[in-house]
């Protein structure tokens, strides 16, 4: 990862990992004033609908090449994905992609694909989501645009995420703070 700090030139290092959004409020924190007795309505929907979020996040320019679907993550998304990434970056040399080790993006099939497009991919270990920073990008985007946050229909939510993207350049100062490399060693 400490390479991704210094990458420079025409090597692009990436952060990759999906995340799985419901069409669901996501209940935060709520503060009420001691002694005030109520309720306060929290409206919601089936929960059932969900976008695929697949994000690779370059930790230098903090840039991120997202791609929406309603598809399922398989190896078919991933190839896809891959290759956005790909034409995201035409004069790169090199693009490595730290990923987790989901079965999907694992499988033979991508490997290759990611082989032949000249993109390595480096799986960290396992259980460490610590070493996953753009768990933390995925963290801010709810803390934006889904907590304590209500979308009546499928396409108010589609184009709030949607909206989140393509104002990317407005989060990257608040950003900033969030992708330190220093860990926390116990």
């Amino acid at each position: 990862m400490e390479r991704a700090k210094k990458s420079k030139g025409s090597e692009v290092v990436l952060n990759f990992d999906p995340m799985h959004q419901t069409h669901n409020n996501e209940n935060g924190y709520l503060w009420q004033t001691k002694g005030k007795k109520g309720t306060k309505k929290v409206n919601s929907n089936t929960g059932r609908r969900r976008l695929n979020i697949l994000g690779a996040l370059d930790l230098t320019t903090l840039d991120i090449v997202p791609f929406i679907t309603e598809e399922n993550c398989n190896k078919e998304t991933i190839k896809v994905f891959l290759n956005e990434v790909k034409n995201s970056y035409p004069k790169a040399e090199t693009i490595t992609i730290f990923l987790d080790n989901a079965r999907y993006q694992r499988n033979y099939e991508v490997q290759e694909y990611a082989k032949n497009s000249g993109i390595v991919l480096e799986f960290m270990p396992p259980y460490s989501p610590n070493l996953c920073l753009i768990e933390r990008l995925w963290k801010f985007f709810k803390k934006k645009v889904i907590k304590n946050k209500y979308y009546e229909t499928w396409d108010e939510f589609y184009n709030f995420v949607c909206t989140f993207f393509q104002n990317w350049d407005v989060y990257k100062s608040e950003l900033k703070s969030l992708f330190s490399l220093n860990f926390e060693i116990i």
